[in-house]
């Protein structure tokens, strides 16, 4: 049975590999592509997103570079998406991200998975984080990265996966859910 969410994250997934097709996303001025899987209860997680967004956008980075799946469900083409990765469901939420100029260097980074930035997901407890959450040193490195300069990853605290090109996801993710 098909649902609301596997609908629309299905025409998302549409949307993002024609954009990806269309735009140049190594030769353009803003230096990262991320990718967020999460779960509909995980409020902290779509926080963290439209921090991303606003930076993303300030920027003037195209739909190509950013994109969520998930929030209103986990959906076949989550599902996909992770299978594409090595992923499961117990990863989720997760963002992945790599440099523009170098977008089969993908890492995943974890997202907390409760209905706050901190607090639940905090292991110092009571929401007083005395370390700098990996999504916030992604956010923070590709807001100083100036145009037309390579991100750089060195030291981020993340999952290298290995393999995959962040441009290739989505026909992958699509023609995974097609075979099923």
């Amino acid at each position: 049975m098909s649902h609301h969410y596997d609908d629309h994250d299905h025409d998302k997934l549409l949307r993002w590999r024609d954009d990806l097709r269309d735009t140049s996303i190594i030769d353009g001025e803003f230096p990262a592509m991320a990718l967020f899987l999460v779960k509909p209860q995980a409020i902290g997680s779509h926080e963290i997103f439209r921090r991303y967004r606003k930076e993303f956008e300030q920027r003037d980075a195209s739909f190509a570079h950013l994109v969520i799946f998930g929030m209103h469900g986990i959906s076949s083409t989550v599902r996909s998406l992770l299978d594409q990765t090595g992923l499961t469901e117990s990863d989720l939420p997760v963002l992945m991200l790599a440099p523009a100029a170098d977008p089969a260097s993908l890492i995943a980074v974890q997202l907390p998975s409760g209905e706050s930035i901190e607090g639940g997901d905090d292991p110092n407890g009571g929401g007083t984080c005395d370390y700098l959450a990996a999504w916030q040193d992604l956010l923070d490195r590709i807001s100083i990265t100036k145009p037309g300069r390579p991100l750089r990853l060195m030291g981020v605290q993340g999952r290298k996966l290995d393999g995959p090109d962040l441009r290739d996801l989505p026909a992958a993710a699509l023609e995974t859910a097609a075979a099923t």
